[in-house]
This record gives structure tokens, C-alpha cells and sequence, in this order.
């Protein structure tokens, strides 16, 4: 090998120099200063490797120092910063999500157990981005009918009810009130104050002073909420255990309800949306920095286990402060339903938190989302001092897009970086969801990348299938890539241009066929129908497919089975240890999996080790563009190898060794043969020392189909049950071809051309590889046709036929929304598992 020469520091001035020139003139002076820091970078550590955020140093950065080293770690900071400074030269940030940085919402968050007081701390959107709609809305709203409406109101201090009823005066039309309180005395007192009411009946009840208005507002009328469809909760609140501070609280809940009838108008009529299920204030400024669980959260977990939610500290914490709000009946109808009285409350002594009534305050919310409902908050304008987050709202369609940015569900993972493996199992970084509006069904297929350079044999064979399932379900579905792993590239979005590219954001998600980058996890969403069905193409990706499953069935109710495309034994790829259990536990929900695997072995093997819903094998077959390719020409002393440094399982190294061994006894033979490396590229210095050999990399098909018709020698490993298609494919051009075994695996039985050695070691392979050279090389320049195979036993009603599997999608697609009260473990950790 030629010896490269070094590079003086006057040239290496020179160098950087005019580069810097180029970057400034072309990009700008910020997009030089990342380029500086990544050139910083190489000279401490290294020009490529992972990324360290400084807002992550605290963090993240003792670990990585103590695994990695001072150097490493700078490095990584290095890279961090020239990525975000100067994309092209370092991670580069695709434009399509310019939305997605913008409107991503930061969060205030401690993992933080408790603090010292014992207050169990929430995560809560940082004021900034906390939205409400404006009201009065800035358009004439109004409902588009008329609903039955009950106003009930715990009237624990009846000199204030006067107040509540002049503002209940505002709600247009019939208006029943429902009204509680603790003493005879004041009940008569309350009987005064209604006895002008002529908008609709009154009823008012003596309840056992415990549980606040809490216990009266939702126990003390359970009976009464059937008879109408939407309600507001109200009470004759004073804070005297918050000073000055909270001295305006009650009026600014009132005002921001029932200030006017422009006000009312504008609530009632977001409840002409089926999935709108309560409405309440913005939270009073003077209380943000104390939204928390408070010494609530134990008694909020066992309530909810009631009703099959279970939850986490890392969920989003919002409830309507105050207890105050408009809602729906059948939003609350779980806790309704619960076996709860008043001697379920604590006596009262004046407490100011850690009681059942604090709990369900905080657990409203949930309920509501739990059967399929949403919230939204408003607030007038010149009651909140925060103004630009107060959305006006001109149209309907307003409030469309507005519910994007005000509603954030509570039972929804929000943290991009949950899983305490997500940094060094970098694939498992959590997708987050949204709920979507769109009720089209749709076909995703989640894929690692679509980028042609990494488009191999199994993303390739994933593209054929979804787009054959595509096809057979037709104009009724909409379809949509998601890919994980890979920045989409231009040449990509090239190659489909059928698909719309789109943000992982939440959106209004109206695309037919769209194409989203949801590599850049951080502040992203991913849109969710209500008939989502996903394609999985790996075990990471059938992790998602079922966590984003579970988040359907939270939002919408019901069960859709996903499609998992599996390409091989994946547990098998890992030593024993995380990635091997949570690739296997993929294999292991029978029930929700429609299986399609490749090849009639896996298929075997598969099969009998896992059970499926439904398993369909996807038989081998040239392909088509190979096969228009083949021709007979004169054969060559070529031989090909598969080879994938990066593949542990094509056993790169071990093919190397062999080679060696051959070329070493048989120099003279081995001197007349070329020897090409197909698969992957890499640096030729590793191939060293074998002779007469080059990296051909990832072929083009029409080149790997040249080289087929030329070569007479093929060698490929793929040490796992999956046979892969380059050893098929070379013996079927007719090259004798040398492959391994596997546990249910025998290539030999498809082509007589294949030899297998009986071990598996560099000796056993040289050996077969100076067989396979001498049997041949009487062939070279001689014309070899294209070779029949045999296909294994298999089951032919088992073969992947595309009309089944759309047969049921479909058929799932028509079974009812209801909602399941599904149970899951730890909803913030978008892997949770159903139980």
C-alpha cells in the first residue's frame, strides 16, 4: 500500500484557511463557528461519534466521563455544538421539522422522588408554553343545539351564593340547579337566595360536612347526572388559608366560566365536539408555582386504580385548580360509578391538602381522558398576565388548530428521554403520540431509515410488502412511513414522491400518504387515528408498534392487531442481556400480532418457538430486477463475497481469515482470482492482509447483477435461522456458492450448487472455498445458465398473500370504538405493557 503523506502545518493552515473562506462566504459566520468547534472536536477526539448537549453536562456527563474519558467527552460536547450550529458539518436537523422546534413545548420536571417536605413533585409545561383559549371567542359562537344543563354548586358559605347566581344568570336558555350544603340553617338561607330562580328547577340537599365541595358537588347528586348532558361545577369558594394572594381566586374561576353570556356562548359551544369533555380556567397566575401532587399523589394512584388507569409521577400533572369547571356527564361517569360515599372523607379540620377530595381534584382530568374524552382551558384576556398564551379564536376552524397547542394529555408520555436505557440503546428512544381527529384508517410502516444508501435487503423487502398491502386495501386507507433511526436524505424524498413529507408534530394530520422524520425525537409527536394500524420491520420498531397501539387504545378505546415483518431471530444478534429480552418480548404479544416472516426456514423456526395471531411466510424469489439482468456471458475468476463489517452475523471477519488461509497454501491458483466485497462500505485496510481483493460496496442492482453474471465463485454467511438472499441469489445465477447452516436451516436442500461446511471455523471455510475454486475454474470463460431450486416444505395456505391480511384490517376497522378500560403499567413509558 502506498504510504500517505503528511501534511505540513503550513499546508494544514492553508487548508482550514481556505475552508473557512468557503464556509463564511457560503454559509455564514455562525456556520463557521460550528465548523470550528467540529474541527476542535477531531483534534481532541474524534470527527464522528455520539453527542453531548451541555444542557445535558449535569446529567449525563459524570457517566459518560467516567465510561469514556476526558477527551471522549469533550468531544461530544464538541459535536453537540457544531450540530446545532452548523447542521451540514455535524447532525444535521431536517427542515421538515422546522415546526416541530418551534412549537415544542418545554416541561418543568425533577425526577426528584419527593422533596424534602414530602411533596411528590409534577410536571408541568413551563408557563410559557402553557395555552388557554381566549374568551369571549372573537366570532359570534353559539351551540348548535340546545342541551340539557345542570349547575351544581356547594353552597358552604350561602353569603356568596347571590354572587354565584347573578353569574349563572349569563347561561343562555333552561338551567337546573343542583345546590349542597352542611346545615339546615344554611339550607334554609340557600332557599331565599333561589327563590327568584325561573330558568329551571331547584334542588337543594343537606350533605355530611367531609370531602368539601368535592364529596357534595360529585356524590352528593350522583343521582342527578343522568338526567342531563352537561353540568358545571361551581361552589362558594374562599381561600382562607392563602392570604392576599388567593383573595381573587374565586371571582377569577367565575368570571372565566360565567362572566358573560358571550363567554357562556362561546364554552358551550365547544361542546357541540362529541370528544370534548370538560372545559375550565387557566390556572390563577399567583398558584402556578404550587401545581403539584402535593401530598396527594398515593391516594390519586389508588382511586385510579379503580378504574383500570394506572399512572406515574412523569405524566403531565394538569387538573382544573379550584375545582371548578364546565363538563360532560359521560366524561366523569368512572368516578361516578366508584363505590365512594362521604364516610370515604376525612373529618374536617380545616386541612389544606393530602385528602381524598384533593386527590380527585388532580385525578379529573385523567377520568375524563380515560374513557376517550379532552379538555381545553380559557381565560379572558385581561385577567392572566401571560397574554401571548392566550389563543383568540375567530372561526371554528380556529379552535381546530388551537386544540394542538392547548390540549396535552395527562395519560400521555410527554419525556423523549424516559427509558434509563434509551442512551445506550439509542433505538429505543420513546415515539410520543398525539391524538388525531382524522378518523380515515391508515397503514404505518415504521422503518429505521428509507435512505437508498441504507436501504438493504430487509427495508427493501419491508418497502415491497407494505406497498403490495397498500395496494390491496386501496383509496380507503391512507398510508404513512414513520422512520426512526436515520435523518431522511433528499434523494429519499425523491424516491417517494408519492408521499407528502410532514413534521413528527402534532398537525391536523390530513395527509393521504406522508412522510415523516421522527429520528429528531426531542418535543415531536406522532399523529394518532382512532384506526392506526402499524407495520413493524424490526424489534425496536414492533416496541413502538405496540406502545403506540396501547396509546390508540387510551385515546380511542377498542384493539387493532399490528403487522411484524420478522426477518430473523432477532435476540439472536445480541449477547444475553437487554436488547436480547426486549427483542424476544416483541415475539411474545400473540395475540395482537399478524406475523409475516421471511422465508419458509424462519417461518419453521418461528412458528414453533412463538405463537401468533396469524403467521404468513413470504417465500424466496429472485428479484425481478435481478432477474431481467441475467445473461449468459463468459464467466470470469471472480468470486463475491457478502461481506458486512458491521453485521456481526455475516461473520465478516471469519470469511477474512478463511480467505487468508486459501490464498496462503494455494498461492499460485488463488493469484488468478479477484475477489469482490459486496454489501457495504468500508476502509480497504481491512480486508489486509488478503490479496486481490477490492470493496465493491452496496452494489446497485443492475451492478450486483453483472457481477452475478460474471462471477463463478460466491461466498455468504448469515449466522441466525434467516437463510438472506444474497447466497440464494448467487447460487441461482449459478455460482458455486458456500454458505452456512443453522438450526432449521439447510441451504443445500434448495440448490445443488451450495456447499455448507459442517463447522463453522476459518480452516472448515478455506477448505470449502479451495473445493469450490477447483471445481470451477475449468469453467472460467464458459457460459453457466441460470439455476432451478427446490423449495423447502411448507405449509402453501401459510404463504403472505395480501388479501388476507387486508381482509383483516379491514374487518377490524368495522368493530366498535368502545372504550376498553384497558390497564397499563406506567403510561409514561411508551413500552408499558397491558396486563
Amino acid at each position: 500500500m502506498t504510504e500517505k503523506k503528511s501534511e505540513t502545518r503550513l499546508q494544514w493552515t492553508r487548508r482550514h484557511l481556505r475552508n473557512g473562506y468557503i464556509i463564511l462566504t457560503t454559509r455564514g459566520a455562525v456556520a463557521l463557528y460550528g465548523a470550528a468547534m467540529r474541527e476542535l472536536a477531531k483534534l481532541i477526539d474524534s470527527p464522528v461519534g455520539v453527542f453531548l448537549a451541555p444542557r445535558d453536562l449535569l446529567r449525563d456527563g459524570p457517566r459518560f466521563l467516567r465510561e469514556q474519558g476526558l477527551r471522549a467527552a469533550c468531544g461530544a460536547v464538541l459535536r453537540q455544538i457544531a450540530a446545532q450550529y452548523d447542521p451540514p458539518l455535524g447532525r444535521r436537523r431536517n427542515p421538515i421539522n422546522d415546526p416541530l422546534r418551534q412549537a415544542a413545548i418545554s416541561y418543568y420536571y425533577s425526577y426528584e422522588l419527593t422533596k424534602p417536605d414530602g411533596v411528590v413533585p409534577s410536571r408541568r409545561p413551563v408557563n410559557e408554553m402553557d395555552f388557554a383559549l381566549e374568551t369571549p371567542f372573537a366570532y359570534d359562537a353559539s351551540p348548535e343545539r340546545a342541551r340539557s344543563i345542570v349547575a351544581i354548586v356547594h353552597a358552604f358559605y350561602p353569603d356568596v351564593l347571590p354572587l354565584v347566581i347573578e353569574k349563572l344568570g349569563n347561561v343562555p336558555g333552561a338551567l337546573d340547579l343542583c345546590i349542597s350544603t352542611d346545615t339546615e340553617e344554611k339550607k334554609d338561607a340557600i332557599e331565599k337566595v333561589c327563590a327568584d330562580w325561573r330558568k329551571g328547577k331547584v334542588l337543594i340537599r343537606v350533605c355530611p360536612n367531609r370531602g368539601r365541595d368535592i364529596a357534595a358537588k360529585f356524590f352528593g347528586f350522583r343521582d342527578v347526572y343522568a338526567d342531563y348532558e352537561l353540568f358545571i361545577h361551581l361552589h362558594t369558594k374562599r381561600s382562607p388559608h392563602g392570604g392576599e394572594a388567593l383573595a381573587r381566586w374565586r371571582d377569577y374561576l367565575l368570571d372565566n366560566l360565567l362572566g358573560s353570556e358571550a363567554i357562556v356562548r362561546s364554552i358551550l359551544s365547544l361542546f357541540d365536539d362529541p370528544r370534548l369533555g370538560i372545559v375550565f380556567p387557566q390556572h390563577l397566575f399567583e398558584l402556578r408555582g404550587i401545581l403539584n401532587w402535593g401530598y396527594d399523589y398515593d391516594l390519586a394512584r389508588l382511586l385510579l386504580k379503580r378504574i383500570n388507569v394506572e399512572i406515574d409521577k412523569n405524566l403531565t400533572l394538569e387538573f382544573p385548580s379550584g375545582s371548578m369547571f364546565w363538563g360532560r356527564t359521560a366524561a366523569i361517569r368512572p368516578l361516578l360509578d366508584l363505590d365512594i360515599d362521604f364516610a370515604d372523607f376525612p373529618q374536617e379540620s380545616g386541612q389544606v391538602d393530602g385528602t381524598l377530595a384533593h386527590a380527585i381534584e388532580r385525578c379529573v382530568l385523567m377520568i375524563a381522558e380515560s374513557r376517550g374524552f379532552e379538555w381545553l382551558k380559557v381565560a379572558q384576556r385581561d385577567l392572566y398576565p401571560m397574554g401571548h398564551t392566550l389563543l383568540t379564536v375567530r372561526s371554528p376552524e380556529e379552535v381546530v388548530k388551537h386544540r394542538l397547542k392547548v390540549f396535552q394529555p395527562s395519560l400521555a408520555c410527554v419525556d423523549s428521554n424516559f427509558h434509563p436505557y434509551a442512551t445506550l440503546i439509542a433505538e429505543t428512544r420513546p415515539l410520543l403520540s398525539y391524538p388525531s381527529r382524522n378518523e380515515r384508517p391508515r397503514l404505518t410502516l415504521l422503518t429505521p431509515t428509507v435512505n437508498p444508501q441504507q436501504t438493504f435487503g430487509g427495508i427493501a423487502t419491508a418497502m415491497k410488502l407494505f406497498s403490495k398491502l397498500l395496494t390491496e386495501l386501496g383509496d380507503a386507507f391512507d398510508a404513512r412511513i414513520v422512520v426512526t433511526d436515520a435523518d431522511i436524505e433528499a434523494d429519499a424524498y425523491a424516491a417517494l414522491p408519492g408521499y407528502t413529507p410532514a413534521p413528527y408534530a402534532a398537525s391536523l394530520d390530513d395527509e393521504t400518504a406522508a412522510l415523516i422524520d421522527a429520528n429528531e425525537r426531542e418535543g415531536g409527536r406522532l399523529n394518532l387515528r382512532a384506526n392506526d394500524f402499524f407495520f413493524a420491520t424490526a424489534w425496536w420498531t414492533a416496541e413502538f408498534a405496540l406502545s403506540k397501539e396501547r396509546d390508540r387504545a387510551r385515546y380511542f378505546g377498542g384493539a387493532r392487531p399490528f403487522i411484524y415483518l420478522i426477518q430473523d431471530d432477532e435476540p439472536n444478534f445480541y449477547g444475553r442481556g437487554a436488547k436480547s429480552c426486549l427483542a424476544e418480548a416483541t415475539y411474545q404479544c400473540g395475540d395482537q400480532t399478524i406475523a409475516i416472516i421471511n422465508s419458509e426456514e424462519l417461518f419453521s423456526v418461528m412458528t414453533e418457538k412463538y405463537r401468533f395471531r396469524e403467521a404468513f411466510y413470504v417465500p424466496y424469489e429472485l428479484n425481478e430486477r435481478i432477474r431481467e439482468r441475467l445473461a449468459n456471458v463468459p464467466r470470469e475468476p471472480t468470486m463475491l463475497v457478502y461481506g458486512r463489517p458491521a453485521v456481526a452475523r455475516n461473520a465478516f471477519e471469519l470469511i477474512c481469515a478463511a480467505l487468508i488461509i486459501w490464498q496462503q497454501r494455494d498461492p499460485i491458483r488463488a493469484s488468478r482470482w479477484n475477489i469482490v466485497f459486496l454489501g457495504e462500505d468500508f476502509p480497504d485496510s481491512l480486508l489486509y492482509p488478503v490479496q486481490n481483493a477490492t470493496v465493491g460496496g452496496k452494489a446497485r442492482l443492475d451492478d450486483y447483477a453483472d457481477y452475478l453474471n460474471r462471477a463463478l465463485v460466491g461466498v455468504s454467511l448469515m449466522v441466525s435461522p434467516h437463510p438472506s438472499y444474497p447466497p440464494l441469489e448467487m447460487a441461482e445465477a449459478g455460482l458455486a456458492t458456500i454458505t452456512n447452516a443453522f438450526a432449521g436451516k439447510d441451504l443445500r436442500r434448495r440448490f445443488d450448487n451450495i456447499v455448507s461446511p459442517a463447522r463453522l471455523d476459518p480452516m472448515s471455510l478455506a477448505d470449502a472455498i479451495e473445493g469450490a475454486v477447483r471445481r470451477v475454474e475449468p469453467f472460467v470463460g464458459a457460459i453457466i445458465a441460470r439455476q432451478c431450486h427446490s423449495e423447502p416444505p411448507a405449509d402453501a395456505t401459510r404463504v403472505f398473500d395480501p388479501r388476507a391480511v387486508a381482509a383483516t384490517l379491514r374487518q377490524a376497522v368495522a368493530l366498535p370504538l368502545v372504550s376498553t378500560g384497558e390497564k397499563s403499567r406506567s403510561i409514561s413509558a411508551s413500552t408499558c405493557e397491558i396486563y
